[in-house]
């Protein structure tokens, strides 16, 4: 298979590539774009890829990539710099985009108990990414979204990921739904201003899940009613009356990893 080579922004694959930059196309399509030499090369790595594109000029730095997407079957394709440039988010492009299918909407959890995080109507995708970053740094299971959340599969959220997006299952849906559902052999935590010191929390049950809130108005009624959730808070011996949203996800994540549970 021969590298197809692009070079006008009028080609109607590259008028449909471009509309993955929008969550409607990426939605349409049931694909996105992974941007850069990083997250190119882990959607290769983790064979994830159905296309890989290169500019021009970037044909010799990225000869690596291109063996492995010629060895995987994957169809490779030389754009114009500037056909490139116009597909990426990046003020400074680096020459090189993946073209990856999103996963399928509506799959199922495991049914078995699991470490997980949930995001509830989490605005800024640059949190969403990071979440994802530190789930698969700190060996979780998945991540839990609801349809008021940003999309993880965006140009930002993919950055802030760092590739953790190709490993750590994400699950979409109605929250209060699925945390009810998981509320039976997963201990919930939610935050709260009122809560107890998530510090001294207790766990019952198997699996567990961090609930994190919206930015500005934290998390919703709907999902603060769900049965078994814990209301917990993190001390605030400071000044700060509140902490960044994957910041306090972080902190209660690996909370659970240094107590072994």
């Amino acid at each position: 298979m021969t590298e197809n080579h692009i070079t006008s922004l009028q080609n109607q694959q590259v008028k449909a590539w471009r509309a993955l930059r929008e969550t409607k196309g990426r939605a349409a399509q049931r694909l996105f774009l992974a941007e850069g030499d990083h997250l190119a090369g882990e959607a290769l790595a983790v064979g994830c890829a159905r296309a890989l594109l290169v500019a021009e000029s970037a044909v010799v730095k990225y000869a690596g990539h291109l063996e492995k997407a010629r060895g995987q079957g994957i169809e490779r394709c030389i754009l114009s710099d500037h056909v490139l440039a116009a597909l990426c988010d990046a003020k400074a492009p680096q020459g090189i985009l993946a073209v990856c299918p999103l996963p399928d909407p509506g799959r199922a959890l495991p049914h078995r108990p699991m470490k997980l995080a949930a995001l509830n109507a989490v605005q800024d995708p640059g949190n969403v990414g990071t979440v994802l970053r530190t789930l698969d740094a700190a060996g979780f299971d998945g991540l839990l979204i609801d349809r008021q959340c940003a999309d993880p599969y965006g140009p930002k959220a993919l950055r802030a990921s760092m590739g953790a997006v190709f490993r750590v299952p994400v699950y979409s849906g109605d929250l209060p739904g699925i945390l009810t559902a998981l509320s039976e052999t997963h201990d919930l935590y939610a935050g709260a201003l009122d809560g107890s010191p998530y510090f001294e929390r207790t766990r019952t049950k198997d699996g567990v899940c961090v609930i994190i809130g919206n930015e500005g108005a934290g998390i919703s009624p709907a999902v603060y009613a769900v049965p078994g959730i814990q209301r917990v808070k993190l001390p605030m011996v400071g000044g700060a009356e509140s902490l960044n949203a994957s910041v306090a996800g972080a902190i209660m994540i690996y909370d659970i990893v240094r107590c072994g549970r």
